[in-house]
């Protein structure tokens, strides 16, 4: 079953620069596309590179790292093809 969802995209200006001059490049040779759909294009193209479990659990890693929980495992181990389990830090 998938499921579909609504991404907000916030870049700041030095990234969407580069959105909008690749916009007035392709503007130049007669094609309209507005730097907002062109950052949807690259979303969309790097979802197309990894599956959403990939992307998930990437995301889940390094969430986990940023709090502590994964203090012993690499972030970059994109190869790994298990969810890494919560467990609630113990009080000292």
């Amino acid at each position: 079953m998938s499921k579909s969802t609504t991404v907000t995209v916030s870049l700041d200006q030095d990234a969407y620069g580069v959105f909008q001059a690749a916009s007035e490049i392709v503007s130049k040779a007669g094609i309209r596309v507005p730097a907002g759909q062109l950052v949807q294009t690259m979303i969309n193209a790097e979802m197309s590179r990894f599956s959403a479990r990939e992307i998930a659990q990437r995301f889940l890693k390094s969430i986990m790292k940023q709090v502590g929980i994964l203090s012993d495992q690499s972030p970059d181990d994109e190869e790994d093809d298990t969810i890494p389990s919560l467990s609630a830090p113990s009080a000292e």
